[in-house]
């Protein structure tokens, strides 16, 4: 997106070096890369935008958090289908038995005696149980899909959001590294039209007050590159701290403040788009379909289930043959009372749809607000890019013939130095508005929710 300079009404849009500018002149050598503050780390990265993203993404601790969240999911979901699946046992025991048979007939018996045992006896088997019928465990397992459906969306939610911080900060980078050559350059310029001043005030064309005045001039755009150079070193190390990157490493940004590409879709296309992707919404869908699960489980505890169990195993007395026995039993099971409970719990899935239905109305009118608010800036932006174009070509050639009218004698050096003031301005304004443009451009692709798609591609 950043590389390849873009046209805008017909107008290359990037940052003029002002060397190239009058070429009439002495021909001056590329100024050399501003010296920076020392850095506590000797490493050096160089990313692309796609790269930052990616870096962030993968190094964010709220993205492995959200991970987290739907790894959580997952077992819950996995936890809901096993109450639908047949549990299985083994066992195996042994007892030692006696009893007082008077006391367990409760009377005595003729010819019986009154104790029995003591007897060993041992008992090895399977035990399984399976439920036939429970609509309210099928909804539960149904609304935990759903809830993992949400956490996956949340997700994607916090990767938008982290993409959006990363965008933001590396546009601020790139805007700041575009003012520190924009402002190198008119040092270089400054620096040669104070030579031209001096060289006509020796030749007895110039006065020493043209002196002086490019003087003053040479030092005001050096101090306008130190505040530059000032921006950029903040500007990077903000983004350094937006990628969780080691403290003191160096950062080199490979892209280049350029036009990106314009979309040419209108509001109510955007917005459709927009409400199917936009995490957000695909989070309160998924809510909604859980809460709606939720009600009907509530709904089916009032219905009978229908569970099946079984046993197989050989019992017998010790030192006696084992016998195979089994056991199959189908119960039902129909509530009569539940104390409230399962209107307290419909009570709660409905309060639970309400509440995501008011969600999903706020969240699509701030959808809409934001795409309007986005194409509207990206609009303005997009034509101020053409003005500034202009406005660079229009100082440009006007410091061209305060120069020629300085070099020629015929006017002192006061119309060069606004005519530096005034292309200082445009340049300025012409980053600003490719900043803006660009920043418009991540604020409709947030608004679309294909921020991440969108720039790390």
């Amino acid at each position: 997106m950043f590389r390849t300079p873009s046209r805008i009404a017909g107008t290359p849009v990037r940052v003029p070096l002002l060397l190239t500018l009058l070429s009439a002149g002495v021909a001056w050598p590329q100024a050399p890369a501003p010296s920076s503050a020392p850095a506590t780390s000797s490493r050096t990265v160089q990313l692309t935008l796609a790269q930052a993203i990616k870096t962030a993404l993968d190094q964010n601790p709220r993205v492995h958090q959200s991970l987290l969240a739907i790894a959580e999911s997952g077992d819950d979901r996995r936890s809901a289908a096993a109450a639908l699946m047949p549990s299985v046992a083994a066992q195996a025991f042994g007892q030692r038995n006696k009893y007082n048979l008077n006391a367990q007939m409760g009377m005595t018996v003729p010819g019986f005696p009154p104790e029995v045992g003591p007897y060993n006896w041992s008992h090895m088997g399977l035990e399984a149980q399976v439920s036939l019928f429970d609509l309210s465990l099928w909804k539960k397992w149904r609304a935990s899909q759903h809830a993992e459906d949400s956490a996956r969306a949340q997700g994607r939610a916090v990767r938008e959001e982290i993409a959006a911080i990363v965008v933001g900060q590396y546009l601020r980078a790139l805007r700041a590294t575009a003012s520190v050559q924009a402002s190198e350059s008119r040092v270089e310029l400054a620096e040669a039209l104070a030579k031209l001043a001096e060289n006509q005030q020796k030749q007895g064309v110039g006065t020493k007050l043209d002196t002086l005045r490019s003087q003053v001039q040479l030092q005001a755009e050096r101090q306008r590159l130190i505040q530059a150079q000032t921006q950029r070193t903040t500007a990077l190390a903000g983004l350094g701290r937006a990628l969780d990157l080691e403290p003191g490493t160096r950062i080199e940004l490979t892209d280049s403040l350029a036009a990106p590409a314009m979309p040419i879709a209108g509001f109510q296309e955007t917005f459709q788009a927009s409400l199917a992707q936009r995490p957000e919404l695909a989070v309160l869908d998924a809510r909604e379909k859980a809460a709606s699960n939720m009600r009907e489980a509530a709904q089916g505890l009032r219905l009978p289930t229908l569970v099946a169990t079984g046993s197989y195993g050989s019992t017998g007395l010790q030192s006696l043959p084992s016998t195979t026995t089994y056991q199959i039993s189908v119960g039902l099971k129909v509530p009569l009372f539940t104390g409230g409970l399962v209107s307290a719990q419909i009570a709660r899935a409905q309060s639970e749809q309400s509440r995501v239905q008011e969600a999903r109305r706020e969240v699509r009118a701030q959808v809409g607000f934001e795409i309007q608010v986005a194409q509207a800036e990206l609009d303005a932006a997009s034509h101020e890019v053409e003005v500034a174009n202009l406005a660079v070509t229009l100082s440009t050639e006007a410091l061209s013939q305060a120069r020629h009218r300085f070099e020629a004698g015929v006017s002192n050096n006061i119309e060069v130095i606004n005519a530096q003031d005034e292309l200082a301005k445009a340049n300025d304004n012409q980053i600003s508005a490719l900043y803006r443009l660009n920043q418009s451009r991540a604020d409709l692709a947030r608004a679309t929710g294909q921020l991440e798609s969108f720039f790390a591609r």
